[in-house]
């Protein structure tokens, strides 16, 4: 029982310095040459250069490493539904080390994440490794991923879109990932280190975080930071939990009615993550605070900075008699000021 609470503790902390280190290489990769696999020295020279991308890298890596802590002490599922739970943690920081107001959808969403994640706590225990791998429902599992990843990086959309396709592609691909990962960290408990280095989860892991960074920094750095980072949490969800559910044989709980609980409590962390998504964007309108048109941030309400851009460049379509008129530049401007 220790183990799996240690696990819990981690997965929060990681959940943390994940959110951050996405918001961080949204600002880092909005300045960067454009992202893609064709070109792979460039994109990581051109992102290296950002100090703001370096820092989210920083903490992305920190999150990356107690998730796989994480993962080693609790089941996958769990582990997963912790993550997307760390979203509580963010508003609060919001709240008093960033200043921002605290909305009435987001005190809801803190609350309902916290019932879901209290209904997760009862009955929860550590499910003994066993002794027989799932090689062929893995392998399908994980080529079944990269398939539906591979077809939503490739389907055609409009350039609104193409950002949320990507991101979901990503999700997918860092799901298949963090099932791979959790494979391995039973293999490292049962056979120790150099039967992980063996194994061919390990490059089928790498191979799909590959991946993952592409999309999912190509849709950071052409989407909105709100949006990309919530699609791509969600699928990464998705996938992981149903992967421990379906191929790993995670129980959703001892008996049927922990089951249901726990299976209940599932659908209300997703209601939850979607309701406390607006957390993040607060996060991302005070780092990207220097620079909001870069970034694509104005601060927690992004639906806001369209219209004030949009505003803003009226101006520029008129005449350079009306544009030399004091009055009529100041009117949005002013509105921009009382809107925050």
């Amino acid at each position: 029982m220790s183990s799996v609470w240690l696990g819990i503790a981690l997965a929060l902390a990681a959940s943390l310095a994940l959110n951050l280190g996405y918001l961080l290489q949204h600002g880092g990769a909005a300045t960067a040459p454009p992202v893609t696999p064709r070109h792979p020295v460039a994109t990581v020279s051109g992102l290296f250069a950002s100090r703001v991308w370096l820092a989210g890298l920083g903490a992305g890596l920190t999150g990356w490493a107690l998730h796989v802590l994480a993962l080693s002490h609790a089941p996958l599922s769990l582990v997963q539904a912790f993550v997307a739970g760390g979203l509580v943690l963010c508003v609060p920081l919001a709240a008093g080390a960033l200043g921002h107001r605290v909305t009435t959808g987001e005190a809801r969403g803190v609350a309902l994440m916290s019932l879901a994640l209290a209904a997760l706590s009862l009955g929860i225990h550590a499910r003994p490794h066993s002794a027989h791998l799932p090689t062929a429902p893995l392998a399908a599992y994980m080529a079944l991923a990269g398939a539906a990843a591979v077809a939503l990086a490739v389907a055609p959309a409009s350039p609104a879109r193409r950002a949320a396709t990507l991101g979901a592609a990503g999700g997918v691909l860092y799901g298949a990932a963090d099932l791979a990962i959790k494979t391995l960290t039973d293999i490292a408990s049962r056979d120790g280190a150099a039967a992980v280095v063996r194994s061919p989860w390990l490059a089928a892991a790498a191979l799909a975080t590959a991946g993952a960074f592409f999309c999912f920094q190509r849709a950071l750095q052409t989407g909105r930071a709100l949006p990309v980072i919530a699609l791509m949490t969600a699928t990464t969800n998705a996938v992981s939990i149903l992967g421990g559910l379906l191929v790993l044989g995670e129980p959703l709980g001892r008996t049927p009615a922990l089951a249901a609980l726990h299976a209940g409590a599932f659908v209300l962390m997703a209601v939850a993550a979607w309701m406390l998504a607006p957390a993040q964007a607060a996060l991302a309108g005070s780092d990207g605070g220097r620079q909001p048109q870069a970034s694509g941030l104005a601060g927690a309400r992004p639906p806001r900075s369209g219209a004030v851009r949009s505003s803003a460049a009226q101006p520029t379509s008129r005449s350079r008699s009306a544009r030399s008129a004091a009055a009529p530049p100041l009117k949005p401007n002013s509105r921009f000021a009382r809107s925050r």
